[in-house]
């Protein structure tokens, strides 16, 4: 009833056309964005089929973002193959293709293609099941480290790839030469370039047009520089500047059972372990992209629901020979930015996407190679700015170590293996750190600050208790416990309350120890009291823990809204003193 009622409410026509707004800059984003996929996955040997593997990345994104857009517990929802998954169809399909560079290239084409329909029907099943189990909440913890490592190596996966689309040639040591020869340094250098560009311009300005624009500009000047040189376009074609040539025919053609005796099934047995890290990459892409979204948009987000709505997607993804994605932050959060929170905003956005299926592969051989190698050079050096640079000032050593172990690993052997290689050693430090904390709770006294009654023991007047939420904390707190905190505090800010809440402590004088998932929801829950003009105080954080929140930072000098105390009374003391003048 709830969705109907919600319906009603979108095709008021101020929510209609902000609707269609966003749909279609999503869309063109959305359909750029799948044939530079497209082009990651069906490179090399697979090259000459771009035109179906542009199809089948431009179905999955109307299949799965109207889907997700209808089922989704959040009104404004979009979802979309993302660059993490694709980067792993990428290595599955490479791998496919040179075990079969033997056998015939349409028995080779057939096997490709199903191996992307089995991950995403398997990923879309592993999901749903998850979601129906309502174990959202447990599949949320996972190490903050391996999850920096994770987005590290994709980053460098699709770097690789963007000098892979561009010039034909791979990332290697071996090709370094090659790679430094004008005739093909001029190819991937220009797609380099639009990704500082890209890069510079997204970090500085936050407006929606900024990326579609800016990819528009390029393309109109790439076309001008032909127009200005006096190059055709069939010499640019040939010396690779532009895509193609496509064979004739439409862009999507799913498989037909008349097709399925030719696949190589025992071959795609082998894969099951790639066909594992997607379930595996998708459902962290999930847990990551919703908690950001959740604390972007200031709702709280069903995990659950989201499991069973991306389930869904991918279902109807595979079922029609597409490839598995999900919730998509930076277009979730323009689609809000743009007072277009609604259902129909996922809807609309598949017109873009219909339109380029109908017309055809003879639309894409005039999309420049630079252009789409630009795209991808500007997600993978996102992520690594983020999670390689960045990272080193936010993470203590080891958990630092750790991210580029993880990156090390999945470009050198796999995803899977480095993931697990994260896993093994995020769970040895914390035996490491566990072993140091003092397990024997101290005896204390009514009046002590660590004790675990509560606001009750404080005697707090109503005045002050009805605005106050006080959390004693206790032990090493790490990824799993760390979760919990969060959602605490989640549920108390959001909670109908009679008063409403300004201040919110929590007590470090009994914590022995912190690891750098703990930082990440402290920083989440700075960021809830932040919106929600509460004051947020720490009490009593020694000084190891102090430094690792200063470089995370959760806390900062010129912060007013951020209070540091050394003991309970005085952090009282002040919360009264701003009740009383107002402050």
């Amino acid at each position: 009833m709830a969705v109907l009622f919600s319906f009603t409410e979108e095709f008021q026509p101020r929510n209609l056309l902000s609707s269609f707004l966003a749909g279609w800059v999503t869309g063109i984003i959305g359909v750029i964005r799948g044939i530079s996929y497209a082009a990651l996955i069906f490179s090399g040997s697979l090259g000459e089929y771009l035109n179906l593997g542009v199809g089948i990345a431009v179905y999955s994104t109307a299949a799965i973002s109207i889907i997700v857009a209808l089922m989704s517990s959040l009104p404004g929802m979009i979802a979309t193959p993302l660059a993490a998954p694709t980067a792993v169809l990428a290595v599955l399909a490479a791998a496919i293709a040179q075990q079969m560079q033997n056998d015939p290239p349409e028995v080779m084409l057939l096997t490709v293609m199903a191996a992307i329909a089995l991950g995403s029907l398997c990923t879309g099943l592993f999901l749903f099941l998850l979601g129906i189990c309502q174990l959202g909440k447990v599949i949320s913890i996972i190490p903050y480290p391996v999850v920096g490592g994770f987005m590290a190596g994709t980053g460098w996966l699709l770097v690789r790839g963007g000098v892979q689309v561009t010039c034909e040639h791979p990332l290697t040591w071996q090709e370094l030469p090659s790679l430094l020869e004008w005739s093909v340094l001029s190819h991937w250098g220009a797609g380099f370039l639009l990704a500082l560009l890209l890069l510079g311009l997204t970090q500085r300005y936050r407006h929606y047009l900024i990326m579609p624009g800016t990819l528009i500009s390029a393309i109109a000047i790439f076309y001008l520089t032909l127009f200005l040189t006096h190059t055709p376009l069939d010499l640019a074609r040939i010396q690779g500047w532009l895509l193609g040539p496509f064979p004739t025919g439409g862009l999507w053609h799913p498989l037909t059972f008349s097709q399925l005796p030719a696949i190589h099934w025992s071959l795609l047995g082998q894969q099951w372990g790639t066909v594992a890290t997607l379930m595996f990459i998708s459902l962290v892409s999930l847990v990551l992209t919703n908690s950001g979204i959740e604390l972007a948009v200031e709702r709280e987000i069903d995990l659950n629901q989201e499991l069973q709505a991306v389930g869904m997607a991918n279902i109807a993804a595979g079922l029609g020979g597409g490839m598995a994605g999900n919730q998509a932050l930076p277009s979730t959060i323009l689609v809000h930015k743009m007072s277009a929170a609604h259902r129909l905003a996922g809807v609309f956005k598949t017109i873009p996407c219909a339109t380029v299926l109908i017309l055809g592969a003879h639309f894409l051989e005039f999309f420049p190679k630079p252009i789409l190698g630009g795209l991808l050079f500007y997600l993978g050096l996102d992520l690594l700015l983020q999670w390689v640079y960045q990272a080193a000032f936010k993470f203590p050593f080891w958990d630092y170590a750790i991210i580029l172990l993880v990156l090390i690993v999945i470009n050198t052997v796999g995803f899977l293996q480095g993931v697990l290689v994260g896993i093994a050693l995020c769970l040895l430090l914390f035996v490491i750190e566990y072993s140091r904390v003092n397990i024997i709770y101290p005896v204390c006294s009514v009046s002590s600050s660590a004790s675990p009654q509560g606001e009750s023991w404080l005697g707090l007047d109503p005045s002050l208790a009805n605005h106050l939420y006080y959390l004693p904390l206790q032990g090493f707190i790490f990824f799993a416990t760390a979760n919990q905190l969060l959602d605490r505090v989640q549920h108390e800010v959001m909670a109908v309350q009679p008063h409403p809440l300004r201040f919110i402590l929590l007590d470090f004088q009994q914590v022995t120890g912190i690891d750098s998932s703990t930082v990440l929801n402290l920083s989440k829950i700075k960021k809830i009291a932040a919106n929600h003009q509460i004051f947020l105080g720490f009490i009593g954080v020694d000084d190891r823990v102090q430094r690792l929140l200063v470089r995370g930072q959760v806390l900062e000098e010129n912060n007013s809204r951020i209070k540091h105390f050394s003991r309970v009374e005085s952090a009282l003391i002040w919360c009264r003193g701003q009740l009383i003048s107002g402050g």
